[in-house]
C-alpha cells in the first residue's frame, strides 16, 4: 500500500514503479483473463503554493479476492484526492479520504463472506464511507474541510471508476485518443453542459475553482459510477485538477502517447508540464499501464 503526499517524499522515491498483476494475459491455471499493470505516480505542490501544505494525497494498493471454489482474483485500488480547507485541513481531509476509501473497500474484497457479484458498487461505497468520516469529524470539530475523490478499481480486464469533484479519470487507447471518464462536479462544467459558455471558457472563467460536489460537506453525497472495459495497450490517468487545468487535453494525449516504458517517467513528464503552464495549483497523477506481459 502507498499514500504518497509531498511532503512525505524524497525525491529518489520519484520514480518507483510498481507491477501490479491482474491484466490481458489467461492465468495458466484458471484460464480467465487477467491484467498485467505498472503504475508509476508522481505529485507537486506547484510553483504558487510550494510553501504550504500538499493538499493532494495519492493511493495506490493492490492485492487479491479469495474465492472459495477457484483461485484468488487480483485486483488494484487507486485514488486521487483533492482536499479543500485551507492550510493543513485540506491536507487531512484528502488523507481521511482516501484511509478510509481503502478501508471499506479492501475489508469487503478481503472476506470471502462477503465477496460482491459486483464490485462498482463496493467502491461507491468505499466513497460514501470517506464522505461520512470526514463529514463526521466537520461535525466533531467545528470544521469545513473537504475534498474531491477520484477512484478506480482494477479487476479482471474492467476498471469501475467512481467520482465526486473535479479531479478525473482518463482513458487513453492508442486506436481511439484520449477520452473523459468522469464529469466534473462543477460550475463551469455544468455551463458548458447547457451551452452557456465554450468547452475552453474552463480554463479561464472567473468560477473556474467554484465546484458543487466534494466529499464533507454534507451527510450523504451522490457518487458518480461507471465501469471501462480495458485492453492491451491502454492507459489509465488519474489526476487532479492542478494537472488538467494546466495541461490541455491534447498534450496530456500526446504525453501518454510517448514511447516511455516507464510510467513513473510519464507520470513525472505530466507533473512537469503542469508546472511549465504556470503550476497554480498542487498537481499529481497517477498513470497505470496496460500490457500483455512484464
Amino acid at each position: 500500500m502507498m499514500i504518497r503526499n509531498k511532503n512525505d517524499l524524497g525525491t529518489t522515491s520519484r520514480f518507483a514503479r510498481t507491477h501490479v498483476p491482474g491484466g490481458t494475459e489467461k492465468s495458466k491455471h484458471t484460464g480467465q483473463p487477467t491484467l498485467v499493470l505498472q503504475v508509476g505516480t508522481d505529485l507537486d505542490p506547484g510553483l504558487r503554493l510550494k510553501d504550504e501544505p500538499n493538499e493532494d494525497t495519492l493511493f495506490v494498493t493492490y492485492g487479491t479476492i479469495p474465492a472459495a471454489s477457484s483461485e484468488p482474483s487480483p485486483f488494484a485500488l487507486f485514488a486521487v484526492a483533492d482536499g479543500m480547507g485551507g492550510h493543513a485541513h485540506g491536507q487531512e481531509a484528502s488523507r481521511l479520504a482516501v484511509d478510509t476509501l481503502a478501508r471499506s473497500v479492501c475489508g469487503v474484497l478481503n472476506s470471502p463472506q462477503q465477496w460482491p457479484d459486483a464490485l462498482l458498487p463496493v467502491l461507491i461505497a468505499g466513497v460514501w464511507s470517506a464522505n461520512q468520516a470526514i463529514y463526521q469529524r466537520n461535525q466533531g470539530q467545528g470544521g469545513s474541510m473537504g475534498t474531491t475523490m477520484t477512484a478506480a478499481l482494477v479487476t479482471g480486464t474492467t476498471a469501475s471508476v467512481a467520482h465526486a469533484g473535479d479531479s478525473r479519470c482518463y482513458l487513453y487507447r492508442p486506436s481511439t485518443g484520449l477520452s473523459q471518464i468522469t464529469h466534473d462536479h462543477s460550475v463551469v462544467a455544468a455551463l458548458v453542459d447547457v451551452k452557456v459558455i465554450q468547452p475552453d471558457d474552463i480554463y479561464t472563467h472567473p468560477m473556474r475553482n467554484l465546484i458543487y460536489r466534494s466529499l464533507g460537506e454534507k451527510a450523504a453525497v451522490e457518487v458518480d459510477g461507471s465501469t471501462v472495459p480495458l485492453a492491451a495497450g491502454d492507459i489509465l490517468l488519474l489526476c487532479s485538477d492542478g494537472l488538467w487545468e494546466m495541461v490541455r487535453d491534447p498534450q496530456i494525449a500526446a504525453i501518454l502517447s510517448e514511447p516511455e516504458p516507464d510510467p513513473s517517467r510519464t507520470a513525472h513528464a505530466l507533473i512537469q508540464a503542469a508546472l511549465a503552464g504556470g503550476g497554480e495549483d498542487n498537481v499529481s497523477a497517477i498513470v497505470v499501464k496496460v500490457n500483455r506481459e512484464l
